[in-house]
């Protein structure tokens, strides 16, 4: 069943009204209101008791709630009207506007401004036995700072912000402990009393008021509404629809509310349907159960062993009723992808929820027209804004299309939590893989997406030691089969705007920045901040690089261009270390421009996303404001919705982030290059006389790089007009800086086809001197030339004329191999004296002598073969004997 309650205040009803004739924004409730039910039971004028000297009204008492039982006796509390509370130990308006009505004694007599911990107030109410029936529910609103727990009858209905109050077990003092939100201004929270908690006649309410801390500025309580609600039966189904990622491509989570009173399921079909085919495949839930919007309940379920193509679903049942039918796309696992990031979309921050909401489906159609290939959406956190969880802000957030069809991840933010432990519509409305257990305020989770490991870590659990733990867990597990490694959340350790000097900011810093510099993570995704900003490259000490040596901009092209032309301002530096001064914001580059940001590894950058929908935006600090070292490299702040494509690629992830007009306000290339270039050569051999070019036959590879010759340095040179092996070092270097060097050995050799003798260029240099002199006797005959090619098989001989006696093989010195002991810088002089040394055939011992040498060179040519010429000499020496 669907309620709404009498009390909701005006910004809330002017959503109701404004949506009637809007789908993408349908309220929840849609009820009809008994005119004659009239039961009121408080508002802000009711009468308290109130305790506010310091001391526990729990003491000496066995349970530390017991002083909000019926029987507990507060005639000694003073009593006043409400609002309740105190700026600075005065009455005076607090942040927001709040007035109170009475003032608290806010701190310890003689302390020096220390607050008191908790305040504690009690009243009563009666309550007519007609109203207690299955029909009505008893709703209550009320505005706290900085925590607040809500009893009725002395049973804990609901806490505000109270998830950090460590509370004693026994002994004194128990209630009086620090911890809340620690907000700028009072929150608000509403409550629902189940009617077993409440009985015909007097009833008695208690608050228990917390400080944040003990330098708090401020303390305050207000209720503004109790009183009951007519429950009337709308049977809307199926609402809050949301598609979520599941823990791999093959996964998907989904989640929903229903007012069917009976068990729902998923049915599910391959290809594209507008009626459900017969062939599907129904998958149960995974939970379901009562959620926090009263009459519903929350059901999740799990879609596994996805493959690429387009799926159609529908939830519900047969016996109750089915939601319409949607679609969505598994994607093939190729590593090249594009998701889509969005900074705080915080439905209801700026006090019209069907403002905020219409302002985020604008964001949801901008990103299906400028990045239609994005194949899911990631929210850096604070989706809504109320931090016990509004059910009408929800609605609004989950209503558009969008949220069906298109993969979703959430991030925990601080509105998403009731001070770092779980808001229950949250965690109901989110189905998501991997959840951490240590995690309280359960927002730590993973997942992985075509190579690419999301970490998601909630900064509002703040044991770093927990999420270091997690953090390095994961990434052994997982990294290595990942080739991104991407974590998102909420708090940003480098950002711009109201948040980037806060304490709880220089904490998270603290805590959080030195767990990331020690580990392997590419990029970090943040909100909160609502400003667009990027970091400086972080080194692995929590240092900034200088842009200097890691970033350059590139034209459309991927041309590095000089900075001074980029922009229409022009920059004193090339890379100046700020390009913004006081509280403006960074030039943007001219149209078409990017930076590329080649970080080292063990290097990582951190990027902050401006507000999704413009339900809020954060005026720029002035650059002295900014802790040192934490100083951002960009920032953007035009007032203007921003989304960011992110594309993936094998060696860069690239964001985009545009105005919803698709102006461009900053692109980002990542360059991640750790593969060196190959070189190879595929012709290691020139004609004698020929013209050689080192390069012509080099061909080179990079996985991240479009490399050309050009890019390619050589050291050495080939002398084609002397036989002989030349060696030459070649070295190219790609963007990021990983170089190779190749060593190359060339060899000047004869043309294969041909008989003649080379004939030196006689203006040519002689590549080396030779060492003898050369020979007037005429060249000898070579052997082969009667046509014999017959190998000898015995009487071989080595360089000397002596019989060789290892089963034919010739010794090293006169192996004939090409190359051998020749070439610039060698010792040998045997090519340099090659083609002017002749012997005589006839002689027997000169024949013999010179056989190595001349078996040498002709190898060196590449002309004539081994075997025969030993043929020829085996013939000489018989016709000697």
């Amino acid at each position: 069943m669907t309620r709404i309650s009498r009390w909701l205040p005006a910004t809330t009803l002017t959503f109701g009204l404004a949506a009637s004739g809007l789908v993408f924004i349908a309220p929840t409730h849609a009820q009809q209101v008994d005119p004659e039910l009239d039961t009121e039971l408080l508002n802000e004028t009711s009468e308290w008791n109130y305790l506010d000297d310091g001391t526990d009204p729990a003491n000496g008492l066995d349970d530390r709630t017991d002083w909000a039982a019926p029987e507990f006796d507060d005639s000694e509390w003073e009593t006043a009207p409400g609002s309740f509370g105190a700026l600075r130990g005065e009455q005076a308006e607090l942040s927001g506007g709040y007035y109170p009505d009475t003032l608290l004694d806010q701190y310890y007599p003689d302390s020096d401004g220390l607050n008191k911990e908790a305040f504690f107030f009690r009243t009563e109410v009666s309550i007519d036995e007609a109203d207690l029936n299955e029909d009505t529910v008893l709703r209550g609103s009320l505005r706290y700072d900085d925590a607040a727990i809500v009893y009725v009858n002395g049973e804990r209905i609901d806490g505000f912000h109270d998830g950090g109050l460590d509370f004693a077990e026994e002994g004194e003092d128990r209630n009086l402990v620090y911890g809340g939100s620690n907000s700028s201004s009072p929150n608000r929270g509403e409550f629902v009393v189940p009617n077993e908690h409440l009985e015909a006649g007097v009833n008695t309410i208690a608050v228990q008021l917390h400080q944040g801390r003990d330098s708090s500025s401020d303390i305050y309580f207000g209720l503004e509404h109790l009183g009951f609600d007519q429950i009337e039966a709308t049977n809307d189904g199926q609402t809050s629809i949301l598609l979520g990622m599941g823990a791999d491509p093959t996964e998907r989570r989904l989640s929903w509310f229903t007012d069917s009173g009976v068990a729902e399921s998923v049915q599910l079909a391959e290809g594209a349907h507008d009626t459900m085919p017969d062939e599907t495949t129904t998958i149960d839930t995974t939970e379901q159960d009562s959620s926090a919007d009263s009459g519903r309940d929350y059901a999740h379920a799990t879609l596994t062993d996805l493959t690429p193509g387009t799926y159609s679903y529908r939830v519900g049942s047969d016996e109750g009723r089915w939601s319409d039918i949607a679609q969505f796309e598994v994607f093939e696992q190729d590593l090249e992808h594009t998701f889509t990031f969005f900074g705080d979309p915080q439905i209801g921050a700026s006090g019209n929820v069907a403002r905020d909401a219409e302002g985020w489906q604008n964001a949801l159609d901008a990103n299906d027209q400028l990045f239609p290939e994005s194949q899911f959406l990631l929210s850096a956190g604070d989706q809504i804004n109320d931090y016990s969880g509004n059910v009408n802000e929800y609605s609004a957030y989950l209503s558009p299309h969008q949220m069906r069809t298109n993969a979703f991840a959430q991030t925990l933010g601080n509105h998403d939590s009731m001070s770092g432990f779980p808001q229950r519509l949250y965690h109901q409305h989110y189905n998501q893989p991997n959840l951490a257990e240590y995690d309280s305020s359960e927002g730590t989770y993973w997942f992985k997406h075509n190579d690419v490991l999301h970490l998601n870590i909630s900064t509002e659990y703040r044991n770093w030691d927990d999420h270091r733990e997690f953090l390095e867990t994961t990434i052994a597990e997982h990294g290595d089969d990942a080739h991104w490694t991407m974590l998102t959340f909420h708090r940003p350790l480098y950002s711009v705007a109201n948040h980037s000097t806060s304490g709880t900011t220089n904490d998270i810093r603290d805590g959080l920045g030195p767990i990331i510099n020690d580990l392997d993570i590419d990029v970090v995704l943040t909100g909160h901040d609502h400003s667009y900003s990027r970091s400086f490259v972080i080194d692995a000490d929590g240092n900034q690089v200088d842009p200097a040596t890691s970033e350059t901009i590139v034209d459309a092209n991927g041309d590095v261009v000089e900075p001074e032309t980029a922009t229409e301002t022009v920059q004193e530096s090339a890379t100046p270390p700020l390009t913004y001064e006081g509280k403006e914001s960074s030039p943007r580059l001219d149209e078409g421009m990017r930076v590329r940001v080649t970080p080292e590894e063990g290097e990582t950058l951190f990027v902050t996303a401006n507000s999704a929908s413009g339900s809020k935006y954060y005026g720029l600090r002035d650059v002295d404001e900014y802790r040192d070292g934490f100083q951002a490299r960009f920032r953007d702040q035009q007032n203007k919705q921003n989304i960011t494509g992110v594309e993936v690629d094998q060696c860069t992830v690239t964001s985009n982030t545009v105005e919803l007009d698709g102006t461009v306000v900053d692109t980002l290339e990542l360059l991640r290059d750790h593969t060196d270039p190959e070189i190879t050569a595929t012709n290691n051999t020139v004609e004698f006389g020929a013209d050689f070019d080192p390069l012509a036959d080099i061909e080179l590879s990079d996985d991240c790089a479009a490399l050309t010759t050009d890019d390619v340095e050589v050291e050495g040179e080939v002398d084609t007009s002397a036989l002989g092996d030349y060696a030459l070092t070649y070295r190219v270097a790609d963007d990021a800086g990983n170089e190779t060097t190749f060593e190359r050995v060339v060899a000047v050799a004869e043309a294969a086809d041909s008989g003649e003798e080379p004939t030196e260029d006689p203006s040519a240099e002689p590549s080396e001197e030779p060492t003898s002199e050369p020979s007037d006797e005429p060249t000898p005959t070579v052997p082969g030339e009667d046509g014999s090619d017959d190998e000898p098989t015995d009487g071989t001989t080595d360089g000397s004329g002596n019989a060789d006696s290892t089963d034919g093989k010739q010794d090293d010195q006169t192996s004939g191999v090409a190359g051998s002991g020749s070439g610039p810088g060698t010792d040998s002089d045997t090519n340099a004296a090659a083609s002017d040394q002749v012997t005589d055939s006839k002689d027997s011992s000169g024949w013999l002598a010179n056989t190595g040498a001349n078996i040498g060179w002709i190898a060196a040519l590449g002309g004539l073969a081994i075997a025969a010429g030993m043929a020829m000499l085996i013939a000489k020496r018989r016709q000697q004997m």
